[in-house]
């Protein structure tokens, strides 16, 4: 058997002691332009071996289902690779790319939609490198996510899951996507939202 990916030591920290708790299941319901706004400020942690290890969420992206080029449900595209996202809102969905890279996913919207919001990156504790998560695939990396993830109920007290806060809510940026150049009209769709504060965002912060 492969072993899991540890994850990156930096990492640990306690959602209790921040005062986070876990979304109900109808905050992943809403529309995905919304969740993939409210998601920025969220934490997304994973549990090893008895402790909690995760980011704070700083850049993230829509994806629409069947009537977006650029996502993978587009025209009802449903392989077994895609098959996590048409499970209920509050889903992870993780996918492998390029033959090197893990991506993951918050599936969004009642079952049967098909749309997910990407994590594109996150902030650590302060005593993480403030580019560690930087990047949906570093983000994955650092986490120790992969594919054998992908399916999980995120409100299942399992393994992976999503923490939020009462805090201050994060200044918010808004452009298209990265990378889906070939989407056609869908690339230019302004679906990614960032925390214009953060030095951890993966691309591009200017705003249209």
């Amino acid at each position: 058997m492969i072993a899991k990916p540890v994850p990156h030591a930096c990492l640990r920290f306690d959602p209790k002691a921040r005062g986070l708790r876990e979304p109900p299941r109808s905050f992943y319901l809403r529309d995905t332009e919304v969740v993939a706004r409210n998601l920025l400020g969220a934490w997304i942690a994973r549990r090893w071996r008895g402790k909690w290890y995760g980011g704070r969420m700083v850049e993230t992206e829509a994806y629409l289902g069947p009537g977006d080029a650029a996502a993978h449900s587009w025209k009802g595209r449903r392989t077994p690779r895609v098959a996590p996202m048409y499970r209920d809102g509050g889903h992870l969905y993780v996918f492998f790319v390029y033959g090197m890279h893990y991506c993951a996913n918050v599936v969004t919207r009642p079952e049967g939609d098909a749309q997910a919001v990407l994590l594109r990156a996150a902030e650590g504790p302060d005593d993480c490198p403030e580019r560690l998560l930087s990047g949906p695939a570093k983000l994955c990396a650092a986490l120790g996510i992969t594919v054998s993830d992908s399916g999980l109920d995120l409100l299942a007290a399992g393994r992976i899951r999503i923490f939020r806060g009462r805090g201050k809510r994060p200044r918010v940026g808004v452009t298209p996507r990265i990378g889906v150049d070939y989407a056609g009209e869908a690339a230019r769709w302004p679906l990614r939202f960032f925390d214009l504060d953060s030095p951890s965002v993966s691309g591009r912060k200017s705003v249209n």
